[in-house]
């Protein structure tokens, strides 16, 4: 009963937090767009808490978070100037200024991406080598697949040596479940981490890609060279204020999830709470302060 009241008296303080976020936006902020990586997640945390308790208003920003179609997706969207603002991993903005495509990295939300290789336990899989003739799961275009065809280079495979089981973003756990897909490559801080909490049944083996010998640097918050170039406020006070949002979710994990939960559709309280906790070491490097990224991984991208 206890916990009824305290949630709903929660979600009534969230509700005024935004009632005065709204009311602050109307007094002459200044829309912008953010375009996310993918669906909401815990990545995504310290903007959904920047725009619930007014930071973004605060700052003189109207903020529309816009949802995500991939990283690359992202990174092409804000380079085009479509989007004042995005969410895209490290491994697609590096990509995207390959391509010749006017971006830049601000700051970083995570210092870990979390991208891990897994296999269930029943697969039998206990390293690379034995993923040559098993059913792995492909997401075509996403940075997992990427560090997976990475991994089996490494071990003297490639995607011909196994049986590719494509799948698309949230078909990939029943395929699991059902014995279709032996491994794959996926997001531990995350989905891993859900999937504990809905299915204790399903066993699997977790070796983050950090640990296989790869760079993993998270996502990143990115702008256009041009808004950079000639609003460098709005760059920064957008910054400043989604890196509040990120302090208050370390600090207010639950409160945060609830946020989550509210202003993104289709995202499970249960689930997420597990996830921002997950993530909440990856925001800050040890000595470093919120939003540093690590020069040598970022390359010229920032």
């Amino acid at each position: 009963m206890f916990a009824m009241v305290r949630s709903a008296l929660r979600v009534a303080y969230i509700a005024m937090i935004g009632a005065l976020a709204l009311a602050q936006q109307a007094s002459g902020a200044e829309k912008v767009s953010v375009r996310l990586s993918y669906t909401p997640f815990a990545a995504h945390v310290p903007v959904y808490v920047a725009k619930a308790r007014g930071y973004f208003g605060q700052a003189g920003l109207d903020v529309d978070i816009l949802p995500g179609r991939g990283s690359t997706f992202a990174a092409m969207t804000v380079g085009a100037g479509k989007e004042e603002f995005g969410i895209a991993d490290a491994a697609s903005v590096v990509a995207a200024r390959a391509k010749g495509v006017p971006i830049i990295a601000v700051s970083n939300l995570q210092q870990d991406n979390g991208v891990a290789w897994i296999a269930t336990e029943k697969s039998g899989i206990t390293k690379v080598e034995d993923l040559k003739g098993r059913n792995v799961g492909i997401l075509p275009g996403s940075t997992t697949t990427i560090f997976l065809q990475a991994l089996m280079k490494k071990h003297g495979l490639t995607l011909d040596d196994v049986k590719p089981i494509t799948w698309r973003p949230g078909t990939d756990l029943p395929l699991l479940l059902e014995g279709k897909i032996d491994s794959e490559a996926t997001v531990y801080n995350n989905e891993v981490i859900a999937w504990g909490i809905e299915h204790p049944e399903l066993k699997l083996r977790v070796r983050p890609m950090a640990l296989l010998g790869f760079d993993t640097p998270g996502y990143a918050l990115v702008t256009s060279e041009e808004l950079a170039k000639y609003n460098p406020k709005m760059v920064k006070d957008f910054n400043v204020a989604m890196l509040k949002g990120m302090d208050y979710a370390v600090q207010h994990p639950g409160e945060a999830v609830d946020i989550l939960v509210q202003g993104g559709p289709g995202v499970e309280g249960e689930c997420r709470i597990g996830e921002v906790e997950g993530n909440a070491p990856s925001y800050v490097e040890q000595e470093r302060s919120a939003g540093w990224s690590r020069p040598r991984e970022m390359g010229g991208a920032q």
